[in-house]
């Protein structure tokens, strides 16, 4: 019975993830050819909404080389989406920073992939949003402890977990 229910839960865990997946990416695709934005771009931008870093920074956390992280900036600066700065006290530390008009963009993408999840949970009754809700919650908690335990991050964990999909039952 506890493997019965065990199955259950995977596929209909499995089945989830990928249409919030599914659903996620083709709403982000829709919203980057809007903004006239690449994935980089936007990964930059949602980086910088955390605050003002130096490009060397920002290229460390984009896995991208000095002079990409420059095209890129140029780029952003170009939009009015970032501006850059030097650094107090480093002529050649160059800080890059939102600008009013790129924090709009970045809280627009949030809002849009907000307005997805939301607009499912309406197909819900209250109490059943509220169970979702909690689910969730505790859901994300567990990921952050097993990303934290995790040495090499989620992707090592992933290739030595890997299971094919299994199609639900009804």
């Amino acid at each position: 019975m506890a493997t019965e229910t065990g199955e259950k839960a995977e596929v209909v865990l499995e089945n989830f993830v990928e249409t919030m997946f599914r659903m996620m990416m083709e709403n982000h695709h829709r919203q980057i050819a809007e903004l006239e934005l690449t994935g980089p771009q936007v990964l930059a931008l949602r980086l910088l909404r955390q605050g003002p870093v130096c490009t060397g920074e920002l290229a460390t956390a984009l896995r991208i080389s000095a002079p990409a992280v420059t095209q890129l900036t140029d780029r952003l600066v170009r939009k009015s989406l970032i501006e850059r700065r030097q650094a107090d006290g480093d002529r050649r530390s160059v800080i890059v920073a939102l600008t009013a008009r790129g924090r709009r963009a970045v809280d627009r993408v949030r809002e849009c992939r907000t307005d997805v999840f939301c607009g499912a949970l309406e197909y819900l009754g209250d109490r059943d949003r509220e169970m979702v809700v909690l689910a969730l919650g505790k859901m994300v908690s567990a990921l952050e402890r097993y990303e934290a335990q995790t040495a090499d991050g989620l992707y090592e964990a992933s290739k030595s977990h890997s299971r094919p999909r299994k199609e639900a039952h009804a």
